[in-house]
C-alpha cells in the first residue's frame, strides 16, 4: 500500500489543485462576499469540487441539469459554466431569500440566460419538474434526510448514460462513527447509491466526498 497523505499535506494538495484548475474569478468570489454579508451558512462546495462536477458533466455532454439545493448559487455557477450554449441547469431551492440571492450571483456571473432557480419544497417541485426530462445529470446537495428519496427520483428521469452525484459523502469522516441522524442517513445513502443496480456507482474521494453513479 502507497504511503497514506496526512491532514496538511492533503489541505496543500487541495490547494495544489485549485491553483493549477480552479481559480475563481470575481462572479465566484463575489458569492462568498454575499454569503458573509448574508450570513448565510458557509457549505458552498470548494472550488476544485466545482472543478470536479465540470469534469463530470463534460463527460457525459451534458445538457439539462438538475441541482438539489441552491443556497447561494456558488455550485450553480460552475455547474452551468460548464453547459453548452443551450443548456440549462434547474436549480431548486426552499428558501425565497436563498433563491434571489442566487439569482442575482447567475446575473453577475454571467450564466443567468442558462439557470432557472425554481422556489419551494424539492420534492414537491420534482415532481413537476419531472415533466421536463430526462435529464442529463443530477447534483444533490441539501437536506441530508432526504437524499435516499432524490436519488430515487434522479434513478427515474435520468437517461440512460446520465449521472447523479451527492454532495458531503464522508461527513467529515463522521460515516465511520455517526454521531446523529444526519451522519447515520448518509451512511445509508452511500449504502443505498453502492447497491443500486441501476447505477455504476462510486465515491470520489475529493473534499467531502462525492458519490457518483452512472445509469445503466
Amino acid at each position: 500500500m502507497a504511503d497514506l497523505i496526512s491532514g496538511s499535506q492533503l489541505e496543500q494538495l487541495e490547494r495544489y489543485v485549485t491553483d493549477l484548475f480552479a481559480q475563481e474569478d470575481d462572479g465566484l468570489l463575489s458569492i462568498h462576499a454575499e454569503i458573509e454579508h448574508q450570513g448565510l451558512p458557509k457549505i458552498t462546495i470548494d472550488p476544485f469540487e466545482g472543478r470536479l462536477l465540470q469534469f463530470l458533466l463534460t463527460s457525459i455532454g451534458a445538457r439539462k441539469v438538475v441541482e438539489i439545493g441552491t443556497l447561494a448559487g456558488y455550485s450553480g455557477v460552475w455547474i452551468a459554466r460548464a453547459l453548452p450554449a443551450d443548456g440549462k441547469l434547474y436549480t431548486l431551492e426552499k428558501s425565497g431569500k436563498h433563491a434571489a440571492i442566487a439569482r442575482a450571483s447567475f446575473e453577475r456571473a454571467g450564466v443567468s440566460d442558462k439557470t432557472q432557480v425554481i422556489e419551494g419544497a424539492a420534492l414537491d417541485t420534482l415532481a413537476k419538474l419531472s415533466s421536463e426530462g430526462p435529464f442529463d445529470f443530477v447534483f444533490i446537495d441539501a437536506d441530508k434526510g432526504t437524499y435516499g428519496a432524490y436519488l430515487n427520483w434522479a434513478l427515474d428521469n435520468l437517461r440512460s448514460g446520465g449521472m447523479v452525484a451527492a454532495h458531503n459523502a464522508f461527513r467529515a469522516g463522521k460515516i465511520l462513527a455517526p454521531e446523529n441522524e444526519d451522519d447515520r442517513l448518509i451512511d445509508q445513502f452511500n449504502r443505498q447509491i453502492a447497491a443500486e443496480p441501476r447505477l455504476f456507482s462510486t465515491i470520489i474521494g475529493v473534499g467531502d466526498g462525492m458519490a457518483v453513479g452512472i445509469k445503466k
